[in-house]
């Protein structure tokens, strides 16, 4: 009699794992396009960056401040944000490589490379310093940016970064393993085609970033100890990245500070931006 139940036991679980893995994959990709950025009427601008046509945009006035993407998303992610910030800061928001407006190059797609793009920008733009405010890939890339040019960085702001690869949540994790371009939905390429400047590019772009998001970031805690600049690592309670990691983040920064903002998930700085802007906005001003 406990055949039966014992064999569909192992069919039960695999279909709700698939069920997670799924929800997984529809959760972050409902995040990655959680600002619509369709309609917008921004003049933005290009600037030939090492061996790419990058796209940024340049808004406000004040002391300069980066806006770092997610990863398969693009500057528009901050949309909701700039009005506010703009106030304060020069804001400058560029899309990254193979994602938004931006070109791809050849070879895989890397945090340090994307952070690289970021100086060569700066350097663009003259600006000798700057502020950085990243939200998930864009907080690893502030990451590797505050590890290997601690000169040009005063304050870095991360949301829901990883410093390893092992840094997501099981359900997530397992999601990434398996999931492929198609898995980012019809959404999502509807999304990348609009902007792109090379629509067809979808799958090959969204391989790069699954490959580097199953690798990548490899941070030392030795790395994160170097870290000069004033820190502030923020994740929802609900984020995709583990606690506990995002715990041993901000203790491995000198100095940093942690918040994890109650109720909510991976996309913090947009679903609560009522706590999130002032208190980064303070934070900057210091």
């Amino acid at each position: 009699m406990l055949a039966g139940p014992a064999t569909c036991a192992p069919t039960v679980a695999i279909a709700r794992g698939r069920r997670a893995r799924h929800a997984a994959g529809a959760a972050l990709t409902a995040v990655l396009l959680l600002a619509p950025g369709c309609a917008r009427l921004v003049r933005g601008h290009h600037a030939q960056i090492r061996g790419i046509r990058m796209y940024y945009e340049v808004r406000g006035h004040g002391p300069p401040l980066l806006m770092l993407h997610g990863g398969a998303g693009g500057g528009y992610q901050f949309d909701p944000l700039v009005p506010a910030f703009a106030k304060r800061h020069r804001l400058v928001v560029p899309d990254a490589c193979a994602q938004g407006r931006t070109g791809d190059r050849p070879g895989p797609l890397t945090y340090h490379d994307m952070a690289e793009d970021v100086v060569a920008l700066m350097d663009h733009l003259h600006l000798k310093t700057a502020d950085v405010m990243g939200w998930s890939d864009g907080g690893d890339v502030g990451l590797d940016l505050a590890v290997h040019h601690p000169d040009r960085i005063r304050h870095l702001v991360t949301f829901g970064a990883n410093f390893t690869a092992d840094g997501l949540e099981p359900t997530m994790a397992e999601w990434v393993r398996s999931a492929t371009a198609v898995s980012f939905g019809e959404a999502a390429r509807a999304k990348y085609q609009l902007l792109s400047p090379r629509p067809a590019h979808f799958e090959a772009a969204m391989d790069k970033i699954l490959q580097m998001w199953r690798t990548l970031p490899q941070f030392t805690l030795a790395d994160l100890h170097q870290i000069r600049a004033k820190a502030l690592i923020v994740a929802g309670e609900h984020d995709i990245i583990r606690r506990e990691h995002t715990e041993q983040l901000a203790r491995s920064i000198p100095g940093a500070e942690l918040w994890i903002v109650p109720g909510a998930g991976h996309g913090v700085m947009l679903e609560r931006s009522d706590l999130v802007t002032p208190r980064v906005l303070e934070f900057l001003s210091h």
